[in-house]
């Protein structure tokens, strides 16, 4: 039996420093590009959609940060070495932790995680069928986004830079 699993996480407004981490797997992007994995979430944020039983009006658009993309890229690294599927880093960091040491400053961030959908396309499905992971991509917050995948892990960032 395959399982598929994600889960989510609200916009933070903390940070802290973490120890670096030198052994990494490069991002896999698979059939989709980042501008078109930017290209399929600004759609949605476009239209505006349903998020559980609420309705989320459109926003504007997000634009890819390389900054947020490495945090998730750390993220899905630290999933895969470490063989767990959480938010909390295998040293205890959060999305805010990661963002703060990829050299992000931000005022708010978000995550979404997901394991074994094998696409984007496929893992954008079900985030946008997920209350909390669809409340993430239409937050009108957020204002960038980076995303990692690496093996059957998923990790999009989102952000709002400090001003």
């Amino acid at each position: 039996m395959f399982a598929v699993k994600i889960t989510f996480t609200a916009a933070l407004l903390c940070f802290a420093i973490l120890p670096s981490n030198t052994h990494t797997v490069p991002a896999i992007f698979a059939e989709t590009s980042k501008d078109e994995m930017l290209d399929l979430v600004n759609r949605l944020r476009a239209k505006g959609c349903h998020c559980g039983g609420k309705y989320m009006p459109p926003v504007k658009p997000l634009v890819w940060n390389a900054r947020l993309e490495k945090a998730a890229l750390a993220h899905a690294n630290d999933m895969l070495r470490n063989n767990f599927f959480a938010h909390k880093g295998s040293n205890g960091s959060n999305i805010g932790d990661r963002a703060s040491k990829a050299g992000y400053k931000w005022y708010a961030v978000g995550e979404n995680i997901a394991e074994g959908y094998g696409s984007f396309q496929a893992t954008l499905l079900a985030w946008k069928a997920s209350p909390g992971h669809c409340r993430n991509i239409m937050h009108v917050g957020h204002k960038e986004m980076g995303v990692a995948h690496v093996k059957d892990f998923w990790v999009q960032d989102f952000g709002s830079p400090m001003k």
